[in-house]
C-alpha cells in the first residue's frame, strides 16, 4: 500500500492528492453547513444525480480497493501490461454487483422485484457494464500496454468516462420508468 501512496500523478505523490481530496470535501462540507437550506433544495431537486454520484463514487471505491492491491502484488510488476488487464476484470465484477444492488435500490428505486423484471434489469445492466469495461479495457490496453503510461492514472482517467456512460444506460434504458397510460 505504501508504494502505492507513493506512486506519483503528475509529478505529485498519490498520497497527497488523498489530502488535497480530503481538504477539498472539508471546504465542501463547510459550505454545505453555511448554505444548509440552499443546498437541501438543491439535493433535493437533483436526487437521482446526487444519489448516483454518492454511490458511483462507493462503487469506484470497491473497484479500486480490489484493483490496486492486486495490481500492486509483488512480482507482478514484471507483467503489468496483462495483468493490469486481468485485475480490471476482477474489481470490475466486484463493483459491478454492488453498483446494480445499490442503483435498483437507492438511485433509481426500481420497485418491481418479479422475476422477469429483475432478470431483465440484469441482463441489461451487465450487457450495458460489459460495453463499458470493453472501453475501459481498449483504454487501459492503449496507454498502459501499448504507450506505457501510468497505469494508476489511466485507470482514474477511465473511470470518469465510464460512469458518465453507465448513468446514461441505467437512467434510459435498465432502470427507465414506465409511462403511465
Amino acid at each position: 500500500m505504501t508504494a502505492f501512496l507513493n506512486d506519483t500523478i503528475f509529478g505529485v505523490k498519490i498520497s497527497t492528492w488523498l489530502i488535497i481530496a480530503g481538504c477539498v470535501l472539508a471546504v465542501l462540507g463547510v459550505l454545505y453547513l453555511i448554505f444548509f437550506k440552499k443546498a437541501n433544495a438543491w439535493i433535493k431537486k437533483h436526487k437521482e444525480i446526487v444519489l448516483y454520484l454518492v454511490f458511483g463514487v462507493l462503487t469506484t471505491l470497491v473497484n479500486y480497493l480490489v484493483f490496486y492491491p492486486l495490481v500492486n502484488i509483488p512480482g507482478m510488476q514484471d507483467n503489468v501490461s496483462w495483468w493490469t488487464l486481468v485485475v480490471n476484470v476482477i474489481a470490475w465484477v466486484a463493483a459491478v454487483a454492488f453498483a446494480y444492488v445499490t442503483n435498483k435500490f437507492f438511485v433509481f428505486q426500481s420497485k418491481d422485484k418479479s422475476g422477469k423484471t429483475v432478470f431483465r434489469e440484469i441482463v441489461s445492466f451487465v450487457g450495458a457494464r460489459v460495453a463499458s469495461l470493453l472501453i475501459e479495457e481498449a483504454i487501459l490496453a492503449l496507454f498502459v500496454t501499448l504507450l506505457h503510461f501510468n497505469e494508476n492514472l489511466i485507470k482514474l482517467i477511465a473511470s470518469v468516462g465510464t460512469v458518465i456512460i453507465n448513468y446514461f444506460f441505467s437512467k434510459f434504458v435498465i432502470f427507465r420508468k414506465k409511462k403511465n397510460s
